[in-house]
């Protein structure tokens, strides 16, 4: 109940809150998550040992999710115009060629920067997109689906294979985050030079449904959040299909590892992705 009321008090009240306070919030916030959760900052300083070796960061890992989540809240009272204006978007003409081919767009992205929000950029424009996600049981997860839903985008449970094939077949968008296996299934491949279980879900899908399959990213750059997709990832058909798996997520995991390496802060994974 404690946490019920919470969340519809933050849900009201940050979208209110001027956009000079989202920093020392997230400041505040984040810090405080960062001293209170001992095993979750015992997961990222692990992770940042291997991707960034040298570099304190955990503390900014937690106030970076943070302020992903003040900008969240704030999805749900912003206008698509204003959306379209805040966000800078490359690769437009990457997802255009992708969509023209008419068998659905797969687009793989990663806990990395404030994935949410820009990602709502393209239904701010009028596409037709769904994005695939956990089943949720508390509170603040269901605000971030209220958040997802506020632009037009459709949230389709990851244990509902049926929806997730209709999406593709009418020629859509379909989102997936894709660095961390939730179902526990995957493939294992190298991912900054060690073996980790990475998500095979995506790759699948484009396998099995001749879908485009895009790497698509964002992150806070120079106090601009930047939204990015890239060329359609180049997957190999031989006809061996567990073959053609891994090899398409150990291409995968090659993109992947270039972002996260490139903000190592800003990547929100708070399981030991190197221990599984």
């Amino acid at each position: 109940m404690i946490a019920a009321a919470l969340s519809r008090a933050a849900e009201r009240a940050v979208p209110a809150l001027p956009d000079i306070l989202d920093v020392p919030v997230s400041e505040i916030v984040g810090t405080l998550g960062w001293a209170a959760a001992p095993a979750r900052r015992a997961a990222v300083e692990a992770n940042l040992s291997v991707i960034a070796p040298g570099r304190r960061l955990a503390r900014e890992v937690f106030v970076c999710q943070a302020r992903h989540y003040v900008e969240t809240f704030r999805i749900l009272r912003l206008a698509p115009v204003t959306l379209i204006e805040m966000v800078r978007l490359d690769g437009w003409g990457h997802l255009q060629a992708a969509l023209a081919r008419g068998k659905g767009v797969m687009l793989a992205s990663a806990h990395l920067g404030p994935v949410v929000l820009c990602g709502q950029v393209l239904a701010a424009r009028g596409l037709d997109v769904s994005v695939t996600v956990e089943a949720k049981t508390g509170d603040i997860g269901r605000v971030i689906d209220r958040a997802r839903g506020s632009m037009g985008i459709k949230t389709i449970d990851i244990r509902s294979p049926m929806a997730i094939g209709r999406v593709l077949r009418r020629g859509a968008i379909l989102g997936s985050l894709a660095d961390r296996p939730v179902s526990g299934v995957g493939e294992r491949v190298t991912f900054f030079g060690r073996e980790a279980l990475l998500p095979s879900a995506h790759v699948a899908l484009a396998l099995h449904t001749g879908a485009a399959l895009l790497p698509a990213f964002a992150l806070r750059e120079g106090g601009q959040l930047h939204a990015v997709m890239g060329p359609e990832l180049d997957l190999v058909r031989t006809g061996d299909r567990d073959a053609d798996l891994r090899d398409g997520v150990q291409r995968w995991a090659a993109i992947l590892e270039q972002w996260v390496a490139r903000a190592p802060e800003q990547w929100s994974v708070f399981d030991r992705v190197w221990d599984r």
